[in-house]
This record gives structure tokens, C-alpha cells and sequence, in this order.
């Protein structure tokens, strides 16, 4: 698909659109992907920056759509912090959007990577997260009986470091049941913001020296977002 969407589009909008479908299944995998390229290819590392930041602001509209799904009544509730993250992220992706346009083109001839995405409705993904996502659950009941109230956020942030979805929906479920609302809409925030913390610490690791700053504020600007927007609403 990336390689499709760079040669019909050009490598900025080709890369942007390849982040927004990415973010669809796994802003993790698009993050972890265009850090490396943009550290084989510097001059296109805005471009596969703004992907990345794309990806995750899709990641963080998937979340309210999953929860929407479950337990409708969250929505007024989750709104006002992930809206703010994903807009925070949006708007640093259209300001790297408008330097890469300015940068060297990548040669037409030159072989595109690929982000390496699973299919979400394989039989081994499903299971994959089925497995995931009857743990986590088993892990909530469990910390409802012994650590009940706050100990789910240790679950949230614990469950964020891999994967958001999840915890999303077993929260979901939680306030469903008759949990906390607060309870449930703080946790799958934590969890949006630890897997963030996650992601960027893999874009420090993997990615282009001279973007890293960048993508450090980024992320700043999203994690002071959304704890403010949390708090405030």
C-alpha cells in the first residue's frame, strides 16, 4: 500500500496517506517503520514524521469509535482528552507536512519500504488478540476484588506499553457493568498516553537524529494535552 500511495501521490502525500491507513490497524508498527527509514533517508524524515504523527492521531480517533461501539455513554466523557491529542498531533503533522514539501523529492525509481502491517481479521490476529484481551479482562476482575477504584490505572498504564484497544474495550465494558466512569475514562487516557510514551521512545531509538527534537516536542504537546484536557473536563 505505501509503495502504491508514493507512486501515485509523491512521497509526501503518499507517506501521509500510508500513516492515516496504518493508524487504522497499527500506529505502533507505521511509528516503528518510518523511524527506521527516516534514519536511512534523512531528507525525507518530515515526511515520514508527519506519517507517523497521522498514524497516531488516527489511533486516537479508532479508540473513541471502539468505545462508541461498547458503551456510547463514555463518549461525552473521553472526548475532550483524546480529541486533544489527536489534535495536538495533527497539527505538528501538517507543520512537518509543509517542511518535507520543501525537501528533496525521493528518486521516483527508488525502492519504497514497506509498512509491515497484519491483517486485523486473520484468524491468528484475532486470536492473537482475543487472548490479549481476555487477559486483560481477567486482570481487571481481579484488581476490582483486590485493589479496587485506582488500581486499574496500574492495568491501564501496564497495558498500554503494547496495545490500546484492549483496554479500551474492557474499560468500556467495566463502566458498562456499572463501574466508574471516571475510573474507566481515566484508564484508557493513561493507557492512550503510556502507549504514546512508548512510541516515541522507539522514534528516539530508531529514527533520524535531526527529527527527534521534533518529535519530542510532539509528543510533549500531546501528553500535556491530554493530561489538561482530562482534568479540566
Amino acid at each position: 500500500m505505501g509503495y502504491v500511495a508514493v507512486r501515485w501521490l509523491g512521497t509526501e502525500r503518499g507517506t501521509s496517506l500510508t500513516g492515516v491507513f496504518g493508524g487504522l490497524v497499527s500506529s505502533t508498527a507505521v511509528t516503528l517503520s518510518f523511524s527506521r527509514r527516516s534514519k536511512e533517508e534523512p531528507k525525507l524524515a518530515d515526511a515520514l514524521a508527519t506519517g507517523i504523527l497521522l498514524a497516531w492521531s488516527v489511533m486516537f480517533i479508532r479508540v473513541l469509535v471502539e468505545v462508541a461501539v461498547v458503551n456510547a455513554a463514555l463518549l461525552p466523557h473521553l472526548a475532550v482528552p483524546l480529541v486533544t491529542m489527536g489534535l495536538s498531533a495533527l497539527v505538528v503533522a501538517l507543520v512537518l507536512y509543509r517542511a518535507s514539501a520543501t525537501a528533496t523529492q525521493a528518486p521516483a525509481d527508488k525502492p519504497q519500504q514497506e509498512v509491515v502491517l497484519k491483517n486485523p481479521f486473520n484468524l491468528t490476529s484475532a486470536v492473537k488478540f482475543g487472548a490479549f484481551f481476555a487477559a486483560v479482562l481477567l486482570v481487571v476482575k481481579l484488581v476490582q476484588s483486590l485493589l479496587p477504584g485506582e488500581g486499574l490505572y496500574l492495568v491501564a498504564a501496564l497495558a498500554g506499553l503494547t496495545d490500546v484497544d484492549a483496554i479500551t474495550l474492557s474499560m468500556a465494558n467495566y463502566a458498562k457493568g456499572g463501574g466508574e466512569t471516571t475510573i474507566a475514562v481515566g484508564a484508557i487516557t493513561l493507557a492512550a498516553l503510556t502507549n504514546t510514551v512508548v512510541k516515541c521512545s522507539l522514534i528516539l531509538s530508531l529514527a533520524a537524529p535531526a527529527r527527534k527534537t521534533r518529535m519530542l516536542v510532539a509528543t510533549a504537546l500531546i501528553l500535556v494535552g491530554g493530561a489538561v484536557a482530562f482534568f479540566a473536563s
